[in-house]
């Protein structure tokens, strides 16, 4: 049986969320925190395809989550959460200076980031059930 394309979207994000978690344990927060965006991303893009919406190269999680009518389910905390994401997501990308974008990331930062996205994928694949 072929997979549909949500479940194709769906191991990616179980790839990045493994990825997440070994960034941390190795203690490189920067890509730890980076993967956890890719991996709400990728999340909300399933769910984008579950319901045969159109995916287009949109990264902004605030965007995503307004395109596929979820937005009014989110705590002011988790849209200001992903909006930290999407905005480090791009400077982990383009930022030339690694000490600045170290200096905003500790330990407790990275693990509670990605807490918050196994939560937030968590609550998501449920919507994907049928």
């Amino acid at each position: 049986m072929k997979k549909a394309i949500y479940q194709k979207w769906l191991e990616r994000v179980k790839y990045d969320i493994d990825t997440a978690e070994a960034m941390y344990a190795t203690r490189r927060y920067i890509y730890a925190v980076f993967i956890c965006q890719q991996a709400l991303e990728k999340c909300f893009k399933a769910l984008m395809a579950f319901k045969g919406i159109e995916i287009l190269p949109v990264h902004n999680l605030r965007r995503l989550a307004e395109m596929i009518d979820v937005i009014g389910e989110l705590s002011h905390l988790d849209l200001k959460k992903m909006d930290f994401l999407s905005q480090y997501y791009l400077n982990a990308r383009y930022k030339e200076d690694i000490e600045e974008l170290l200096s905003q990331i500790t330990d407790d930062i990275a693990i509670d980031f990605l807490s918050f996205i196994k939560e937030k994928i968590e609550w998501l694949t449920l919507k994907m059930k049928h």
